[in-house]
C-alpha cells in the first residue's frame, strides 16, 4: 500500500514538475511556446494546439494556481486510478469545445482541472459507493465555488476551456462508471 501511494505521488510530483519546466522554458525563450502553443479558436492550426495548450500557462502566477489545484485533485484522481484516462478525455473534448466556442487564445492546465472537478463530482453519482459520493461532495466543497465563478465569462478568464474542460470530465465519469476491483 505504501509503495503505491509512493509512486502516485512521484507520478504527481513528476506531472508538477513538467508542467514547470515547461514554464521555465517558455520564459526562456521569451513566451515563444505560449504564442506556438495557445488554442486559437476556428483555426487550422488550432486543433494542434489543443494538445499543447494544457502544458503552458500564462505566466508564474496561473501555473501557481494551477498547480495548487492540481495537488489536491491530482491526488484524488490518482487514488481512483483516473488521472492519464480523464486528463486525455478533457483535454479532447476541452479542447475541441474551445477550439468552436472560445473567443480567444488559450492556454493552461485548467481545464483539465475543471475535467478533474466533473469527472469527481459525477464519479459518486454514476459508481455510488460510498467513499466515491464522500468525495464527490468534499470536492463540491471545496472546490465548488471556485467552479462556479470561473465556469462563468467573465474578463481574462477563459470560460469556455473550463466548461468544456469539465464536459470533458462529465463524459470521462459517465464513460469509467463502472467501478474495477479495489476502486472507489
Amino acid at each position: 500500500m505504501m509503495k503505491m501511494l509512493k509512486s502516485k505521488v512521484l507520478f504527481l510530483v513528476g506531472m508538477v514538475a513538467l508542467l514547470w519546466g515547461i514554464e521555465v522554458a517558455d520564459t526562456l525563450s521569451h513566451h515563444l511556446l505560449d504564442n506556438l502553443g495557445a488554442i486559437r479558436p476556428r483555426t487550422q492550426i488550432g486543433l494542434a494546439q489543443i494538445f499543447s495548450a494544457p502544458f503552458l500557462h500564462g505566466g508564474w502566477q496561473h501555473l501557481i494556481g494551477n498547480t495548487m489545484a492540481l495537488i489536491p485533485l491530482g491526488l484524488l484522481m490518482l487514488v481512483q486510478r483516473a488521472f492519464v484516462p480523464v486528463m486525455m478525455v478533457s483535454i479532447v473534448v476541452g479542447g475541441l469545445g474551445t477550439w468552436a466556442f472560445g473567443s480567444g487564445p488559450t492556454l493552461g492546465f485548467s481545464g483539465v482541472l475543471f475535467g478533474f472537478m466533473g469527472f469527481l463530482l459525477a464519479r459518486g453519482i454514476y459508481t455510488r459507493k460510498p467513499l466515491a459520493i464522500a468525495i464527490s461532495l468534499i470536492t463540491l466543497s471545496y472546490f465548488g465555488g471556485m467552479a462556479a465563478y470561473n465556469l462563468l465569462p467573465h474578463e481574462g478568464v477563459s470560460w469556455a476551456g473550463h466548461f468544456w474542460g469539465f464536459v470533458g470530465g462529465l463524459v470521462a465519469a459517465k464513460q469509467l462508471k463502472a467501478p474495477r476491483p479495489n476502486d472507489i
